[in-house]
């Protein structure tokens, strides 16, 4: 037997094969840990001779597992940055996507299979386990932390669903939620308190400081600071004084954020640039939630120097620009497609 050593690139290629990774970069690191993830989550909660239970596997024991497999190729798979994502927060995402069920205790197991309908014909493969487990007819491409195949290779296999009931938002619209939202809010509403500080109001598409707005008069969305996190509420207001109010769930304030600012004629804009296979996104907020997972088809690259601190950019595969524009339609967000010469491979 001959050793022969070979660079760091040269393992890559060879890992990026051996899943089926159809990207090299921060695409190909994440589709190794999420593939090396499935795997360990696998083995480790396989039931064993004699033994028809599977047991959850714990958090600690799979990141441990996989950072020893994967650390020679990415010697920095401890840290944990939004754009450059480590294994802990991998395992979390694989969570949100359905990929691995999380229980309580923070261990996992893996759910059955089943698919998510995107464009070009193909679908998205979610849980199952890693790809040696799917059935042998099933040719998937890995990209990120999602693996793709033909939508046909699915049928009389798994179930798929379509992009809106994956997503999960709710399913009475955003226009009526925000409208149920805001008389639940009103039906709420108490006196407030003498301590609550400087009030910002959100009104035609952004925030402003009450004390600059003495004419203010109605029922806004509302928002103050109380030590390191902002408070959310409903505030009724006359004459630039407010009256009434109703504490908000920081989240359902920023779903109905969308909302006003389509009444306000304002909608929020997305920029989408896609080319060679992908699609990459400009997002200069965060989306509720349910509709955030979408991103999570993709991976997050760094922000441009000179942006505001808030924008935030994505690469997806340009299959997955189907599911996307599904989330964002459901926010009235407006996406700007444009062809560029970009590649998506980063």
């Amino acid at each position: 037997m001959k050793w022969q050593a070979m660079s760091r690139e040269g393992a890559q290629k060879i890992l990026a094969a051996s899943i089926r990774c159809r990207v090299g970069g921060e695409g190909l690191r994440i589709a190794a840990i999420a593939e090396c993830l499935r795997a360990a989550s696998y083995l480790a909660s396989a039931p064993v001779a004699g033994n028809d239970t599977w047991e959850p596997a714990a958090s600690l024991s799979l990141t441990s597992m996989v950072r020893r497999r994967l650390s020679p190729l990415w010697p920095d798979l401890a840290e944990d940055k939004d754009s450059r994502p480590g294994v802990l927060s991998v395992l979390n995402s694989l969570g949100e996507l359905g990929d691995l069920v999380r229980l309580q205790g923070g261990s996992w197991l893996t759910p059955p299979a089943h698919a998510i309908k995107a464009a070009n014909d193909s679908a998205v493969i979610i849980g199952g386990g890693p790809i040696e487990t799917l059935p042998h007819s099933i040719q998937t491409q890995a990209a990120g932390r999602v693996r793709l195949v033909d939508a046909v290779a699915c049928d009389d296999w798994i179930d798929v669903w379509d992009a809106s009931e994956w997503i999960g938002a709710p399913v009475e619209g955003l226009e009526a939620w925000s409208v149920r939202l805001i008389a639940t809010m009103k039906s709420r509403f108490t006196d407030v308190p003498s301590d609550l500080g400087e009030i910002a109001i959100y009104d035609k598409g952004r925030w402003g400081a009450l004390a600059e707005l003495p004419n203010a008069g109605g029922v806004f969305l509302s928002k103050c600071q109380t030590g390191p996190v902002a408070l959310h509420f409903i505030g009724d207001y006359f004459r630039g004084r407010i009256r009434k109010m109703a504490s908000l769930d920081f989240q359902d304030a920023r779903r109905l954020r969308f909302h006003l600012d389509a009444q306000a004629g304002r909608p929020m804009r997305v920029k989408a640039m896609t080319s060679q296979g992908f699609v990459k996104l400009r997002l200069e907020r965060r989306l509720p939630p349910q509709e955030a997972r979408v991103l999570l088809l993709g991976w997050q690259i760094p922000t441009p120097e000179g942006e505001h601190p808030g924008v935030t950019y994505h690469v997806l595969p340009i299959e997955m620009l189907s599911i996307v524009r599904a989330a964002l339609d459901g926010l009235g967000v407006i996406l700007d497609e444009r062809c560029g010469a970009e590649g998506g491979n980063q």
